[in-house]
């Protein structure tokens, strides 16, 4: 079978699923705008601000891009574990070498960080965990998520390697992170990004370098709790 027919049959297989991610975006503006709405002709305070729709050209072609990105990923279970370049933001406090919790993120995740903070306290004994800060998922000047959420973090995209860094500090200094968690963010050429299919979150597991477990692509099929129960049938809690 020839490239441009396995590129056609990839094409086929995403349809499905973007459109459906296309719903869900369409039905969530509709939500929001019946509330606006509401809000508005109940002369509301809380209506005052821009309202961000999510169903956007910019956000089709980023969905659209993860999709891709997860189709054309380079690691695979039970295979080496690619070895991506990365650079440091934080560095860890004790740490073991029987496994590794890789976790690669986008502004997408902050929701999930408390439940990954709780696996790194219970787990650090016996597993090093890895927080990866790929690509910002939502740019304030990009595909931006409606604002007024305390969970919310204003990130412009990265333009360079600073900025990059700049917004891992960012999360840092928001979300509390056990020190046990190392932090590291993606090179410029989304090197980690790509090797891992993670737009925009995903969780692997890495033991003896070979992918032990491999979590789905996120935001729907990023799954802690698959996490937490493959860890505590391969490593007891001590």
């Amino acid at each position: 079978m020839g490239i441009l027919s396995i590129d056609l049959l990839i094409t086929l297989q995403i349809l499905p699923v973007f459109f459906s991610n296309c719903l869900f975006l369409a039905l969530y503006d509709s939500v929001i705008l019946l509330k606006h709405v509401v809000l508005l002709l109940s002369r509301s305070k809380s209506t005052r601000g821009e309202w961000r729709r999510m169903l956007t050209s910019e956000g089709l072609r980023c969905v659209w891009k993860s999709f891709l990105l997860d189709a054309y990923k380079q690691v695979k279970l039970g295979e080496d574990a690619p070895n991506s370049s990365v650079v440091c933001v934080s560095s860890p406090e004790g740490g073991h070498s029987c496994g590794n919790g890789v976790r690669e993120k986008t502004a997408d995740g902050v929701l999930q960080l408390p439940a990954f903070s709780k696996l790194v306290e219970e787990f650090s004994s016996v597993a090093d965990f890895l927080l990866v800060y790929i690509d910002e998922a939502h740019p304030s000047d990009g595909w931006a998520v409606p604002g007024g959420s305390s969970l919310s973090l204003e990130v412009k995209k990265h333009r360079n390697q600073e900025d990059r860094c700049a917004a891992a500090h960012q999360l840092l200094e928001r979300f509390s992170l056990p020190p046990q968690c190392q932090v590291v963010a993606d090179c410029m050429d989304n090197n980690a990004n790509v090797a891992y299919g993670v737009a925009f979150e995903r969780v692997c597991i890495v033991q003896r370098q070979k992918i032990a477990y491999l979590g789905g692509k996120g935001p729907f099929c990023y799954n802690l709790q698959e996490v937490r129960h493959w860890l505590e049938k391969n490593f007891s809690k001590r």
